[in-house]
């Protein structure tokens, strides 16, 4: 019965989580719909969105909407010269190659985030302190906060590749880059405009992510969304919301019940993640609202 009364409280947080995981997943799926890379540097995107977030506010004292949008924009920007310094190098040297260069990407960006916020954890400021109590759960007023700005980012990405030029090519270049190419597209630029967004969201993730942002955060949140973005389906915006709200979820119930019911440790919460997507990749590989692919041989 306790597990039941715990539920909206489980519930709410699952919530809180899987928002975070839909914007880093929608990443992942920006980047790989317009070059077939997986960038596995996306975590890193939200760790220099939450720490430039508190550089900006609470070190340099700026108003906390003008330390967001500069913070967004730096981290844009640090996209995009991953891009161009990286990515577009690698041009005709395969996907493979250029995925392992994103994992080097990563590694760097850590090493980076080490040397410039060493300690362990940083309070970065919330939009909006305190808590809300509902029946059954109380939830900080920073989760409406990420509610909100996860829907709207959701929808200017749907809107964005489906009514207007640079996102209709962008999902031109995902069917087939070379034909994308014959027909007068800058596949490039797309490349350059999917790491720009990319990095956008991930550092929105990262600074909503609040109060706490760290140098190590970014592996943490690159693994959840990689993980929420193959369960939902690699590629696909809405996959992104379903795998983001089914990880979030089955992250806070799972341990919930085997806590209050069996009288197990949490201590293997993050297993969750690992498993549902080792379960995704062997019973469903296209993920949950992902189509499989049928290739002619």
């Amino acid at each position: 019965m306790d597990f039941l009364a715990n539920c909206p409280q489980y519930i709410a947080n699952g919530l809180a989580n899987g928002c975070i995981y839909i914007l880093v997943a929608m990443g992942f799926n920006i980047i790989f719909n317009s070059t077939g890379i997986i960038n596995f540097a996306q975590g890193e995107f939200c760790m220099f969105g939450g720490l430039f977030a508190y550089t900006l506010a609470a070190s340099a004292g700026l108003p906390l909407p003008l330390a967001v949008v500069l913070a967004l924009a730096i981290t844009a920007a640090i996209g995009g010269l991953m891009e161009r310094l990286l990515v577009y190098p690698l041009r005709r040297a395969g996907v493979l190659v250029a995925i392992i260069a994103t994992i080097g990407a990563s590694i760097f960006f850590k090493s980076l985030g080490r040397i410039l916020w060493p300690k362990e954890a940083y309070k970065v400021p919330e939009f909006t302190p305190g808590n809300i109590s509902l029946p059954g759960a109380t939830i900080s007023r920073q989760f409406l906060w990420v509610f909100g700005l996860t829907i709207v980012s959701v929808a200017a990405v749907y809107l964005f590749f489906n009514h207007t030029r640079s996102g209709k090519a962008m999902r031109a270049c995902s069917v087939n880059r070379l034909a994308a190419s014959l027909v007068g597209i800058n596949v490039m630029r797309m490349s350059l405009y999917s790491f720009l967004l990319a990095a956008a969201l991930g550092g929105l993730a990262g600074l909503i992510n609040a109060p706490y942002a760290s140098y190590s955060i970014g592996l943490f949140l690159g693994v959840k969304g990689f993980t929420a973005a193959a369960v939902g389906g690699l590629g696909n915006t809405f996959g992104a919301v379903a795998g983001g709200v089914v990880l979030g979820l089955l992250e806070e119930l799972i341990p919930g019940f085997l806590t209050v019911v069996l009288g197990v440790s949490t201590g293997y919460k993050d297993a969750v993640a690992a498993i549902l997507l080792i379960a995704v990749l062997l019973f469903r590989p296209q993920g949950i609202l992902g189509r499989g692919v049928v290739e002619k041989v």
